[in-house]
């Protein structure tokens, strides 16, 4: 499935300027924006620069019509009637989804072009010439933080941070392809990266939290999501409702077994799969650390089998006498219910034609915990 786009243009400087004719473009996913350059080049011959998207036909990701606004600085061109609304300021809009914003990004990094890949209202990526910029919101800082901190430890696990200021980070060029389609023995073999990060970090938690990487400990867990429970409670069934309330008051109970289970509490990647994690058959690199906070290595574990019992061979070398099956059966719900808290984190922290991308995840997630 793919998309049909329509573009938006506008100068550098944010004159309007009209629409394109929709053309199709592949993959489905609307943050995808290579795609939507190379396709505008190839239908009206023109260099395009995305900013945000501003319309979809569809209430959540993903194909579909979508509408994006882009930059465009070249001759004048046919073009149909813009919606001036798409233009009025909003006090949330990232500075990579502004006009004369991506230009400006390149510049900090030192660069006068490279070549768009994503931009949403999580993250925007150009790859350069040997390096890859990335800039995340406000609310995502916590990246170059953690990629500072593991590129003194751990320097093969984790991509080059070049510099950064703030939420903006010029990354080294890592080699190789993202191992979405990884065997499981690869993705064992990932698994048992992560273990040594989290092995290692299980000594600095308070260091980490100290330069800035956000607590997802028992009582900060708790009182998010509780709060996300509450929000989102009259959207539920009655039975739904009443599930979920039982779940979320047995969380100081179930944290109190989680921690008599041995394993300390540690750096957690937040969304650790194999498409985030780069190889060339010789170095894997641990991408994307966006979500990263403190919290139990459990939640970055996957739900099979096998992996499973891997982790638990680790952690139990690593610390005779845990229990990490029954840490991993404690897990269960808690990472849907982190997930709705930080999707509802997220749409509090993004303008609204942007919401799309998260209106639905916070529901679906407390279903998924009770589920």
């Amino acid at each position: 499935m793919g998309r049909t786009v329509t573009l938006a243009l506008v100068t550098p400087d944010g004159t309007p300027l009209g629409t394109t004719r929709p053309y199709e473009v592949e993959p489905q996913w609307w943050q995808e924006v290579a795609p939507v350059v190379a396709g505008a080049r190839k239908e009206f011959g023109i260099e395009v620069t995305v900013l945000r998207l501003v319309a979809a036909e569809r209430p959540q990701p993903h194909g579909g019509a979508v509408t994006y606004l882009a930059e465009y600085d070249g001759p004048l061109l046919e073009l149909g009637p813009l919606q001036e609304n798409w233009l009025t300021p909003h006090p949330l809009r990232m500075t990579w989804a502004q006009p004369g914003g991506p230009a400006a990004s390149l510049r900090w990094a030192g660069v006068g072009t490279g070549v768009q890949q994503r931009t949403w209202n999580l993250s925007s990526v150009w790859r350069l010439d040997g390096a890859w910029l990335k800039e995340v919101p406000p609310f995502l800082r916590q990246e170059p933080i953690v990629l500072a901190w593991l590129g003194k430890r751990v320097p093969t696990l984790v991509p080059g941070l070049l510099k950064a200021d703030a939420g903006r980070m010029l990354l080294a060029d890592v080699p190789g392809t993202d191992r979405y389609d990884a065997e499981p023995e690869e993705i064992a073999a990932m698994m048992e990266d992560l273990f040594e990060i989290q092995s290692m970090a299980v000594e600095h938690v308070d260091e980490l939290a100290g330069l800035g990487v956000p607590d997802w400990r028992t009582d900060p867990f708790i009182e998010r999501v509780t709060q996300a429970a509450d929000k989102y409670a009259d959207q539920l069934t009655t039975h739904e409702r009443d599930e979920l309330g039982k779940l979320v008051a047995g969380l100081p109970e179930r944290f109190g077994n989680l921690a008599d289970c041995g394993i300390p509490d540690s750096l957690v990647h937040g969304d650790f799969h194999p498409g985030n994690v780069r190889s060339d058959g010789v170095r894997r690199v641990i991408l994307d650390w966006t979500d990263s906070v403190i919290g139990h290595p459990a939640l970055d574990a996957r739900d099979e089998p096998k992996l499973n019992a891997r982790w638990c061979s680790l952690w139990r070398q690593r610390i005779p006498g845990c229990e990490p099956e029954r840490a991993l059966e404690l897990k269960r719900p808690l990472g849907s219910l982190r997930g709705a808290a930080v999707y509802d984190a997220f749409l509090q922290g993004i303008e609204p034609s942007e919401r799309p991308y998260h209106a639905a995840d916070p529901l679906d997630c407390l279903r998924a915990a009770i589920g």
